[in-house]
């Protein structure tokens, strides 16, 4: 295969593209970590990053109403008929929205995701809002940072903010918006490789789940980012089936789109190139388009960002004790929570057991025919290259986050990270279910029977704990302290021990607390100038005493000559929380120097 690779490159029709493409990928490797600083980086991502997203963005819907128009009897049909699987994908979404209430579910991850659509809404610059106040009836922003995540997803979400107005609403609007979508795809792609019935069953396993209804209910980017995976994957098989310019374009464009979507999806660039590669081999022919050519130039955003992230150790959030992000000594105790995560057979984990069960079959029975083809070399079908490449790059994306300082699958807030492998999973236990049905065993039957017994004995109890919302402290905490900020009424400003960004979102002036006490004077100014009615203080109680005596948090103590009031006090888990109003501040007391030492101090 690779000598003849080489030979369709030196006879490839337009050499000067290819000669573009190479050209392109220096240009890319030298303004990625030679020519450009890291704050010049910064820069250019927080002023241009919204523009470059736009048009990838708008590049790839271009590029796949030109493929979709050449196949739309196929999908207009689909659309007018769905069948069974229109059922089952509308069945598959009610259960993720029912599996849990509409709330944040990843503080303040989530929050930090609203704070960056919000900035790119209102001013067209990459940034998250961290403080803001209302000047003459607009709320404008002052001071913002750019995040460690990557963008696509809140340029969506700041479309449905220019769309309809700004509403924390639209978050949690786009992922069940994007739930049928993933669904859909998912049997798009569990059809190709094994027929109707399984592709069923793949979606059933999947709906079920209860971690694929916490981020259908959530405010996060990790059903985008599933989505995305499956699209690009379903891309992967339209353009190994009819290699053509058109379809290059738009898997290149969905590729670079999909590196925008999570940090370690920018992993599928690989897969990406090697189903390219594949389908030049099939085709006879090494043809580049402008996508291509331009390629490398449009991931170079994604290598300033990462450059950025490197450069700033505060945006790693590392746990005390932890100098690094990436490390062997995190891999144990990764990998362990990674078995205790996909075979949990209690109800403390939104896992699938059943799912992983099937999917583990699956691969074991892939292996197997993957050492059959070995010697016998048959021609792979698209579908079945494109499971193997994007299969390998899900693989190797688990395999990296197993060395992640947080990456426990049995911590409720790491479940994400394996919706990747999860839906892989379910593609092989769908191939496998069509390898024993062509040999009579009828096994997607009872797979599905199984199902329905796993998700009343199972998933509904799971489902039921509403585990990213009930177990979610800091959430309850934070929506408690907004409930009563509201109830005060006139002009608050808040000083917080936790974050700012949550009550900027929901148009509260907020100081973080190391800031309120250095800026006691002008606090006071404003208070006698009336900018605001009162000035609330949250703060964090606990025990100082074995009688259980209890008293502020020193790291949320205010200095002594603010004078505060509790106003309420509530208990979450073994956390107190209080909030109190800043009734005045006095003056500093002047130190007075210290007598010098010797005769002279006691002297009459």
């Amino acid at each position: 295969m690779t000598a003849r690779l080489f030979h369709l490159l030196r006879t490839a029709p337009d050499p000067r593209r290819l000669a573009l493409f190479g050209l392109s990928a220096l240009l890319a490797l030298a303004l990625g970590f030679v020519a450009v600083d890291t704050r010049m980086a910064e820069h250019l991502i927080s002023a241009w990053g919204y523009y470059y997203i736009a048009g990838v963005f708008a590049a790839f819907l271009v590029c796949g109403w030109s493929v979709a128009a050449a196949r739309r009897a196929v999908w207009l049909g689909w659309l007018r008929r769905p069948g069974w699987a229109g059922l089952v994908i509308v069945a598959g979404t009610a259960c993720a929205v029912w599996c849990d209430p509409f709330k944040h579910k990843v503080l303040f991850d989530e929050y930090v995701l609203q704070g960056t659509a919000f900035h790119m809404h209102a001013t067209k610059e990459i940034g998250t809002i961290i403080r803001a106040y209302d000047v003459q009836g607009t709320w404008l922003p002052i001071d913002t940072f750019l995040d460690k995540r990557p963008y696509f997803f809140t340029f969506l979400v700041s479309l449905l903010h220019d769309l309809t107005g700004y509403r924390l609403a639209n978050m949690f609007a786009l992922n069940v918006a994007l739930t049928p979508i993933f669904l859909a795809l998912v049997y798009w792609l569990a059809r190709a490789l094994a027929g109707r019935g399984p592709a069923l069953l793949a979606v059933g396993l999947l709906a079920t789940m209860p971690l694929l209804g916490q981020q259908t209910t959530g405010a996060g980017m990790e059903l985008h980012n599933l989505t995305m995976l499956a699209l690009v994957f379903a891309l992967a098989v339209l353009w190994l089936r009819a290699p053509d310019e058109p379809r290059l374009s738009l898997l290149v464009l969905g590729t670079v789109l999909l590196a925008q979507s999570r940090y370690e999806s920018v992993l599928f660039v690989g897969s990406a190139a090697l189903v390219i590669i594949v389908g030049w081999w099939r085709v006879g022919r090494v043809f580049v388009t402008g996508p291509a050519i331009v390629a490398p130039l449009l991931l170079v955003p994604y290598l300033w960002q990462n450059r950025v992230l490197s450069a700033t150790p505060l945006l790693w959030q590392l746990h005390e004790g932890q100098t690094a992000r990436f490390s062997l000594s995190y891999l144990s105790g990764n990998l362990e929570g990674a078995w205790r995560f996909f075979f949990n057979f209690g109800s403390a984990l939104a896992n699938s057991w059943y799912l992983s069960a099937l999917g583990l079959a699956g691969a074991i029975w892939a292996i197997v025919r993957g050492w059959r083809w070995a010697r016998i070399r048959d021609a792979l079908a698209p579908e079945s290259v494109a499971l193997l490449a994007y299969g390998a790059g899900i693989a190797v994306n688990l395999a990296m986050l197993m060395f992640y300082y947080w990456s426990r699958l049995d911590d409720v807030i790491a479940a994400r990270f394996a919706l990747p492998m999860c839906l892989l999973l379910a593609l092989l236990a769908a191939s496998l279910l069509r390898e024993l049905d062509a040999r009579g065993w009828r096994a997607t039957r009872f797979a599905a029977i199984g199902l329905g017994a796993w998700a009343l004995g199972f998933g509904v109890p799971a489902a039921a704990r509403r585990l990213y919302t009930d177990q979610n402290l800091v959430m309850q905490e934070v929506e408690w302290e907004h409930d009563v900020l509201t109830s005060r009424g006139g002009r608050v400003l808040l000083i917080s021990n936790k974050s700012t960004i949550p009550f900027v979102l929901w148009h509260i002036p907020t100081l973080i607390n190391g800031v309120g006490r250095q800026r006691g004077e002008q606090i006071k100014y404003h208070l006698k100038e009336g900018t605001f009615s009162e000035v609330i203080v949250a703060q964090a109680l606990r025990p100082t005493s074995a009688r259980g005596d209890m008293g502020v948090d020193p790291d949320d103590l205010m200095p002594d000559n603010f004078k505060l009031t509790p106003i309420a006090e509530k208990r979450f888990g073994a956390r107190w929380a209080r909030l109190s109003r800043l009734d005045a501040i006095g003056e500093v007391p002047v130190k007075k120097p210290a007598l010098p030492m010797g005769p002279l101090a006691t002297a009459p």
